[in-house]
């Protein structure tokens, strides 16, 4: 299959990041009311849910944008997962005592005021997630529902919380809105743009408007872009300034990329000067006390720092350096795979496994991409894998080029045959097969609605091709 050349690379993910696709798909696919596996100390500070659940959804859209676009079944199931436990009183149900803390009154509705750590995080997964799958379930009010108790409930859907963030931001003097009570972070509130404008280029509206040129001066203005380059972790009331940090540089670096790309590359270009010494597989990070803090477990460890910084540089195009990083953490840091095969990082954080894990998929402004709806047509009309068994069938590899379909496929159990379950062929048309797991000529028709099954044999790597006759 020839695909065109303005089609963005797609590459097949290693054994290797598979397994660690894996760690993501069984924390996904898990019913919606476990948590197994998942870091539960509190849920106001770093160990919260909702950041676990937001990188598990970031790294398994970026894994379906960069190796199998045209792949939907159980990695679309996974992200939707993610989202629909978002809506857990055990993730949001913080922010009743924050704000009667914090502003001294009672509500618990988590997304009408404040509380972009909730929101704009919440709008960048269902961004991702509509951008890959063309999906729209998560639009209307009542699609998100927030159950407080029997009597009270709050019920959202992608654009109320959209607009939410709008007023949010349109309210403060600063543009940015606080987090904890009166504590605005120029991260969470990057991460919510990226959220918005998705919103606008999805449904056609214009509700960022000039949001994103004036949270650019407010980050000079009111001081949270220091002289040196570096971004302050974030401002409070009485002149509170909380100090640049390595791990927060490099995550604006990877946010920003999506809504502010040069200033992305300038933050990048401050970090890299002033915090990464060598090169190759001799790269080190200057850290920072702060920076010898697990922010997910709140123990001491610097791998929060070392994968931030691995992202960023993935994220921004810096090959050499994002290739000696991953060197450098595989050699500092312990990993562990799991029965079912599933690779994590060991001894840290399940926040800071999830942000190695999203680094594992990230290429050269991949996130840049997502969040601009970068597909190419073909993308959005061509045939689909729509469904396959998991684990026994690990997809590493999906494009099409509008007309066919090219699998890349790898088994995840001992089930060595399965069914696959395609999707957008042309109505009744024919396609020939070739497996070379299979010597023989086999074709498939599809049935009105362009739906067709395949049986396919696996073995260790196992390539499949489905091309219109």
């Amino acid at each position: 299959m020839t695909i065109p050349e303005t089609v963005p690379t797609v590459r097949e993910s290693t054994p290797v990041e598979l397994a660690t696709q894996r760690y993501l798909l069984d924390l996904a696919l898990q019913p919606l009311d476990r948590f197994d596996g998942f870091t539960r100390l509190e849920q106001i500070g770093g160990s919260a849910l909702r950041y676990q659940l937001n990188y598990v959804g970031y790294a398994l859209s970026m894994a379906q944008y960069t190796r199998t676009p045209a792949f939907t079944g159980y990695l679309a199931d996974a992200q939707a997962t993610m989202i629909r436990k978002m809506c857990d009183k055990k993730v949001w149900g913080y922010w009743a005592t924050e704000r009667l803390a914090g502003y001294l009154r009672w509500n618990p509705d988590p997304i009408v005021f404040g509380n972009v750590m909730y929101t704009g995080f919440f709008a960048a997964m269902i961004a991702f997630q509509q951008t890959l799958n063309d999906d729209r379930s998560f639009d209307v009010d009542g699609s998100l529902p927030l159950v407080w108790s029997p009597t009270r409930r709050y019920d959202y859907g992608y654009t109320s919380i959209a607009e939410a963030i709008v007023r949010n931001m349109r309210a403060s003097k600063h543009t940015m809105y606080p987090c904890e009570p009166h504590l605005i972070y120029p991260m969470c509130n990057t991460i919510a743009l990226v959220g918005l404008r998705g919103y606008d280029r999805l449904h056609d509206t214009d509700l960022t408007g000039d949001l994103v040129t004036r949270t650019r001066a407010a980050f000079t203005d009111h001081g949270y872009l220091t002289r040196s380059g570096r971004f302050r972790f974030g401002r409070g009331p009485a002149g509170l300034a909380l100090p640049p940090t390595l791990s927060n540089d490099a995550i604006m670096t990877y946010w920003l990329n999506g809504v502010m790309p040069d200033l992305a590359e300038s933050t990048w270009e401050t970090l890299r000067r002033k915090r990464i010494e060598g090169s190759g597989s001799d790269v080190r990070l200057r850290t920072e006390p702060i920076d010898h803090l697990d922010v997910g477990s709140y123990r001491m460890g610097d791998a929060w720092a070392w994968v931030n910084v691995l992202c960023a540089a993935r994220e921004i195009g810096d090959t050499d350096t994002a290739d000696g990083l991953e060197l450098a953490i595989t050699d500092r840091f312990r990993f562990e795979t799991s029965d079912s095969g599933a690779r994590k990082m060991s001894g840290v954080s399940t926040w800071v496994s999830l942000a190695y894990a999203l680094s594992r998929f990230m290429v050269p402004d991949g996130l840049r991409g997502l969040s601009a709806g970068d597909l190419p047509a073909a993308w959005t009309t061509g045939p689909i894998l729509a469904g396959a068994d998991y684990p026994d069938v690990l997809v590493a590899k999906a494009v099409t080029d509008g007309e066919g379909l090219e699998l890349v496929l790898r088994p995840g159990s001992d089930v060595r045959r399965s069914t696959l379950r395609l999707a957008r062929l042309t109505p009744a048309g024919r396609y020939r097969v070739d497996n070379p797991a299979t010597p023989a000529v086999v074709t498939v028709t599809a049935d009105g609605s362009g739906h067709a099954t395949l049986d396919v044999d696996l073995a260790d790597r196992t390539e499949v091709r489905i091309r219109p006759l």
